[in-house]
C-alpha cells in the first residue's frame, strides 16, 4: 500500500466517525410528530398527566378535563422569586384569570401541534406557564422540574421568531435548515447549555471540590427517605435505607457513582456534533437521571423525555433508515 492511499490510525477515524459536526436533519412527518410530543409534554403543566402515563386512559380524561385539583392555589407570593420580585402574579389564581388562560392554552398548544409557527402558538403558553411555576416558586421553595421544558419551549419560540426575520429579509436558515429543524436544533442546544451551567455551578460553588465532597450524598439519601416516609407514612420510601450505609463504608464507590455525572454534564455539547453523539448522550444522561430517581426520589421527568425524543430520538433513526432503504 502506498504511502498516498494509507489510512489515518484508528483512533483518528474513531474520533472522525463520532465528533464530525453533521446537522441533525428532519423529515417533515419527524417534526409534526415531535411536536405533538411537545405540546402534550407542555400540557401536563396545566393537567399533570403525566403522574397517569401507565394508565393511558385515566391520562387521557386527566388530559382533556380541567380538573380543579389542578387550579392554581397560591393565593400570595411571600418569597417572590424571578419576576415574582418585581410583578405580583397572584392575579393568575383567579378563576376568572386563569379558567380562560387554561382554555387558550391548550387551544394555542393544538394550533402549536398542527403546524401554527411557534412565534404565534408558544407565546401565551409560555408566559402563562412561566407565570405559573414562577409563582409557585415563590412559596419559599424552588421546584425546578419544569424548567428544562420552559427552556426548551423559549429557544422553540425564539427560533421561530428569527426563521421568520429571516424569512422576511429573504435570508436563508443556518444549514439550510427547514423552520421546524431549526426550531428542535435550538431545543437541543439550551438543554445541553442547561447541562453545562449545571456542572460549572457544581465546580464554583464546591471550590473545585466537587467529587471529593460527593461521599456525603448518603446524608442525602438518608434525609430524602425520611422526607418522604414522614409525609406519606409509605414504607416504601425507606425501602433504600441500607444504601446510604454501604456508601458510607466505601466512600470511594460513592464518589466514581455520583461524580461521573460531572464530566457528563460538562462535556454535554457533544451531544451536539451529530446524530451518534445525541444518542451516545441522551442514554448516558437519561440512565444517571433513572438511577437518581431510583436512589433520591426526584423525578427529572421533563428531562428523561426531551432527551428521549430530540436525543436518542428513535423517530429520526427510523426516518434515516426508510431514507436508506429508499435508495
Amino acid at each position: 500500500m502506498t504511502a498516498g492511499t494509507e489510512q489515518p490510525p484508528l483512533w483518528k477515524r474513531a474520533a472522525r466517525f463520532l465528533l464530525a459536526f453533521e446537522p441533525v436533519r428532519h423529515a417533515r412527518w419527524e417534526i409534526i410528530v415531535l411536536r405533538v410530543i411537545l405540546a402534550m409534554l407542555f400540557w401536563d403543566i396545566h393537567t399533570s398527566w403525566i403522574a397517569f402515563d401507565n394508565r393511558p386512559l385515566d391520562a387521557l380524561r386527566q388530559m382533556t378535563a380541567l380538573s380543579q385539583h389542578n387550579d392554581v392555589k397560591f393565593e400570595s407570593q411571600p418569597h417572590p422569586n424571578g419576576v415574582a420580585t418585581f410583578i405580583n402574579l397572584t392575579f393568575l389564581s383567579r378563576d376568572s384569570i386563569e379558567t380562560p388562560l387554561r382554555l387558550a392554552t391548550g387551544a394555542s398548544l393544538i394550533l402549536y401541534a398542527v403546524g401554527v409557527p411557534a412565534a404565534f402558538s408558544l407565546l401565551l403558553p409560555l408566559l402563562f406557564g412561566c407565570g405559573v411555576m414562577t409563582l409557585a416558586n415563590s412559596q419559599g421553595g424552588i421546584n425546578h422540574i419544569s424548567q428544562v421544558l420552559h427552556v426548551a419551549m423559549l429557544a422553540i419560540w425564539l427560533a421561530s421568531v428569527w426563521s421568520l426575520w429571516c424569512k422576511s429579509r429573504g435570508r436563508p436558515l443556518p444549514h439550510s435548515f427547514s423552520c421546524g429543524e431549526l426550531e428542535l436544533d435550538w431545543a437541543r442546544q439550551s438543554i445541553m447549555a442547561g447541562y453545562v451551567v449545571s456542572a460549572i455551578s457544581k465546580v464554583i460553588l464546591s471550590g473545585g471540590e466537587w467529587l471529593t465532597t460527593a461521599r456525603y450524598v448518603p446524608l442525602h439519601l438518608v434525609k430524602n427517605n425520611d422526607m418522604e416516609f414522614y409525609e406519606s407514612l409509605n414504607p416504601a420510601a425507606q425501602h433504600l435505607d441500607w444504601l446510604p450505609q454501604v456508601m458510607m463504608d466505601h466512600p470511594a464507590l460513592c464518589t466514581l457513582f455520583f461524580g461521573i455525572g460531572l464530566p457528563l454534564e460538562l462535556f454535554a455539547f457533544l451531544g451536539l456534533r451529530n446524530r451518534r453523539t445525541a444518542l451516545l448522550f441522551g442514554l448516558a444522561l437519561i440512565a444517571f437521571h433513572v438511577s437518581v430517581t431510583q436512589l433520591m426520589s426526584l423525578s427529572f421527568v421533563f428531562n428523561k423525555w426531551l432527551l428521549f425524543f430530540l436525543f436518542v430520538n428513535p423517530l429520526g433513526w427510523i426516518s434515516q433508515w426508510r431514507r436508506r432503504a429508499d435508495r
